[in-house]
């Protein structure tokens, strides 16, 4: 479970970069921003490691992140 929520954190930060990238015209600035601090929050939190529950509702929350992360990525893609 650990290596999945590494993955997810991974690729998480990776569709963040992305989206920051492709949000040119700065329309969901604050949104991204937010996503941005959540996901580096996540990222600092060293007791997520060391509890399944807790791990399991922090994977939760990033697979919502990522979601909405596409969401906006498609948009900011079909928009360009």
């Amino acid at each position: 479970m650990k290596q999945s929520f590494e993955t997810l954190m991974e690729s998480t930060g990776d569709l963040l970069h992305r989206v920051r990238k492709y949000d040119r015209d700065l329309m969901h600035s604050e949104e991204i921003k937010r996503l941005g601090e959540t996901h580096a929050l996540i990222g600092q939190a060293i007791w997520v490691a060391d509890s399944d529950p807790l791990r399991e509702r922090v994977m939760e929350k990033l697979i919502r992140m990522k979601i909405r992360l596409m969401t906006l990525l498609e948009n900011l893609l079909y928009t360009a």
